[in-house]
């Protein structure tokens, strides 16, 4: 744990070495146990597995015709822009999907 001789930067890189593993693991058993827990509500099933599926690399992102989605350190700012734009209609469909999809409408402004 640490000590008073601890470096901000040994602090961190201890604290980093953690959650690269333990809570890489903690958070895998969890997307896990509510995909098998059959009292898990079904969004919560469905956002779980869909998260274990992408982190196995099954899931590829549909508007990049197939390829496997880039990690976001590989982005280009216009790239970043897009895919934030593009999560954000994916939360307003999930929220509101009546207005998401008057929203998908191309309007006369458009």
């Amino acid at each position: 744990m640490s000590t008073k001789t601890e470096t901000p930067e040994q602090l961190f890189e201890r604290v980093d070495l953690r959650l690269r593993t333990e809570g890489l693991e903690a958070a895998v058993n969890g997307l896990i146990r509510v995909c098998k827990d059959e009292k898990s509500p079904p969004p919560a099933v469905a956002t779980a597995g869909v998260a274990l599926l992408r982190a196995n690399g099954v899931l590829v992102d549909k508007s990049s015709g197939g390829k496997k989605a880039k990690d976001p350190s590989e982005m280009t700012g216009d790239e970043l822009q897009a895919e934030i734009d593009r999560l954000k209609r994916a939360a307003r469909e999930v929220v509101n999907p009546a207005e998401a999809e008057a929203d998908n409408r191309e309007s006369a402004f458009d």
